[in-house]
């Protein structure tokens, strides 16, 4: 026989078990020149929160306002880029340029979501702070919908 609290215990979806990151960036050198940290066109960096291991840290410095700004789900055609998700960056020192493309994911599972030029397409979960919107695949909002969700 199940108990109250049983029940609503089998109803609570804790975020901090299995949080997903919900923007992870590709990094792409797309132009190569002479590079102190050996970059040479096609070498690729995927990464979310961490650095990512090989990286020159002068153009990772450099480019971390696009970054935080793709984050925050900013346009990047507002800064000349063709594609909203997608911008190219020049090294320092101008010599490297690498391609940055935001890609946005699941926040409970990490499935890729959906992406056009009106931004990220999911449903949203409700949290139970407001101010922490989950973006959440067609697959994970319909088993979580009726979850009371929490940190």
């Amino acid at each position: 026989m199940t108990t109250r609290n049983q029940s609503e215990k089998d109803l609570l979806l804790r975020l901090r078990d299995i949080w997903e990151e919900a923007v992870a960036f590709r990094v792409t050198v797309v132009d190569e020149g002479n590079c102190r940290a050996n970059h040479r066109v096609g070498q690729e960096f995927e990464f979310s929160w961490r650095s990512p291991e090989g990286i020159c840290t002068e153009s990772l410095i450099g480019m971390y306002p696009i970054l935080h700004s793709m984050r925050a789900l900013g346009d990047m055609r507002e800064l000349g880029s063709s594609k909203r998700n997608v911008k190219v960056y020049s090294c320092p020192s101008q010599e490297i340029k690498f391609r940055i493309e935001a890609l946005y994911r699941c926040n409970i599972c990490g499935n890729k979501l959906q992406f056009d030029h009106d931004g990220v397409q999911s449903p949203q979960l409700q949290c139970t702070r407001p101010e922490f919107p989950l973006r959440v695949c067609d697959t994970c909002y319909t088993n979580y919908k009726d979850r009371r969700i929490e940190w």
